[in-house]
């Protein structure tokens, strides 16, 4: 059974609860009978573990801020000729596709440099239909606390403060214009300088 759209709500429930209005959208193909593939660029949180366990699904964690994420790649700084940072991080087996890449607020830790070099390392494992969520600044001039999350249900995110300041904070604009082959379909706005964004693969 798909999954409901879920409350429509711009502002934090309570002081650890995020009400998406978008997740939802994102989350719908999971109650199909095929396996979905995610990708979920973050911790694997035991919320999240079992969110997704009800679900016929395939589930990818990349904590990027782990042991072996990118801040440690990039402070040892070996890659072989033409190989981009995330692939060495990524390492993600021939072939493999995902329906659905959750960036939760990843994108606004990266300049723009690497955020292309995310974007073509993920490249090969999307397909025209993937479907992508993630939050940005409203404006890269106010302030931005980068959150940790995990699942709850489809309509409620459990945050807490990340323990790395979100140095590059990108609008919707920027993450529109650099995160090729993702376009924003959707945009909600949220309090304390946030979107919610609904992303889409460009088919060209």
């Amino acid at each position: 059974m798909p999954l409901a759209a879920g409350a429509v709500a711009t502002a934090a429930v309570d002081a650890d609860a995020l009400a998406p209005r978008l997740l939802p959208l994102a989350l719908e193909g999971l109650g199909a009978e095929r396996p979905v593939s995610v990708l979920d660029v973050g911790a694997a949180s035991p919320a999240s573990v079992r969110f997704f366990s009800r679900f016929h699904c395939r589930l990818h964690f990349a904590d990027l801020f782990g042991e072996t994420g990118f801040d440690s790649q990039r402070r040892n700084e070996r890659r072989r000729p033409q190989e981009t940072l995330f692939e060495r991080i990524f390492d993600f087996p021939r072939g493999m596709v995902f329906d659905v890449c959750l960036f939760w607020d990843f994108l606004n830790y990266l300049g723009r440099p690497l955020l292309r070099d995310f974007a073509t390392t993920l490249r090969p494992h999307v397909h025209d239909d993937t479907v992508a969520h993630g939050f940005a600044a409203f404006s890269n001039v106010l302030p931005f606390t980068g959150l940790a999350y995990s699942i709850e249900d489809a309509d409620c995110l459990r945050v807490r403060p990340a323990p790395q300041p979100a140095a590059s904070p990108h609008t919707r604009k920027i993450l529109g214009e650099t995160l090729w082959p993702f376009a924003v379909r959707r945009a909600a706005l949220l309090e304390a300088n946030r979107q919610e964004l609904l992303l889409e693969v460009r088919r060209i």
